[in-house]
């Protein structure tokens, strides 16, 4: 699927990491960045959850803050949001480092 110009992942990717993010808010990036999208496409949790083939509690949890490291997932979630796979993983990876870096 093609990128939609208005979700621009590098550009999200840039100024979070040259703002004073927090491990706390960079940790969220993936969840902040999913809902931020999804509302752009004016989808519920529900469809977004349907048409990724997840139940929406899962949905939910990834806004929340779970990030899942199955590629199927995060293809299913990029391609409902309309954005590339890569770019979709690279936040996840941001998010689950930061995630590790408080928990440590």
């Amino acid at each position: 699927m093609s990128m939609v110009p208005d979700y621009n992942v590098s550009a999200l990717i840039t100024s979070a990491l040259e703002s004073e993010t927090t491990p706390e808010l960079l940790a969220l990036l993936l969840a902040t960045s999913v809902q931020r999208r999804r509302l752009q496409l004016g989808l519920s949790t529900e469809r977004a959850a349907a048409l990724a083939g997840m139940a929406t509690s899962e949905w939910a949890a990834l806004e929340a803050g779970w990030i899942p490291t199955e590629d199927s997932i995060l293809k299913a979630v990029a391609g409902v949001l309309e954005a590339c796979f890569f770019h979709i993983s690279l936040v996840a990876e941001i998010s689950l480092f930061n995630q590790q870096k408080i928990a440590a």
